[in-house]
């Protein structure tokens, strides 16, 4: 039983560890977007056009993970 939960133990560590780097690539990329939206906004008076960027910033760090 012990033999048991050591390997399930270190399975699901292991399957945590696995997913930390993507976790850490999807949110820097998401911050990336929201900050070229500030600019944009900034820059073009608060644009609409500026959403839809943002939209397909966003779906493309989703798209990469």
């Amino acid at each position: 039983m012990n033999r048991t939960i050591r390997y399930a133990t270190a399975a699901l560590c292991f399957g945590f560890s696995a997913l930390i780097p993507a976790a850490t690539f999807a949110n820097d990329c998401a911050q990336r977007c929201y900050a070229q939206e500030n600019s944009c906004r900034r820059a073009t008076k608060d644009s609409p056009s500026c959403g839809s960027e943002l939209t397909r910033c966003l779906q493309s760090c989703r798209a990469k993970r």
